[in-house]
């Protein structure tokens, strides 16, 4: 499984528009796409003084998958996330490969 990993940092202002956004419109958006299995969002919990950090996690079942969302779909989302929040929200992206699994 491969994991196509955005955090984002949310400014406190707009945290509830950006979290309704991205669970009524966004992730369905994406999750149409069939490039992605499964779709969280995880909030990160730390003792910080910084805005808001959450980490939306996509799994592919292949790097081909992936590969083929970022080539075709990837831009066209990112985009639309920075005109409609701007630099309300920072994000970066990580790519990362289940190697091991303990169920």
């Amino acid at each position: 499984m491969i994991i196509y990993n955005v955090t984002s940092q949310v400014a406190p202002e707009i945290l509830e528009i950006w979290m309704e956004w991205m669970e009524k419109y966004h992730l369905p958006k994406v999750f149409a796409t069939n490039y992605f299995e499964d779709i969280s969002i995880l909030k990160v919990s730390m003792d910080q003084p910084s805005d808001p950090t959450f980490a939306v996690q996509y799994k592919a079942n292949s790097n081909q998958a992936l590969k083929e969302y970022l080539d075709k779909d990837a831009p066209f989302h990112k985009n639309e996330i920075r005109q409609k929040f701007g630099e309300q929200v920072l994000f970066f992206e990580t790519y990362l490969e289940l190697v091991s699994k303990q169920a």
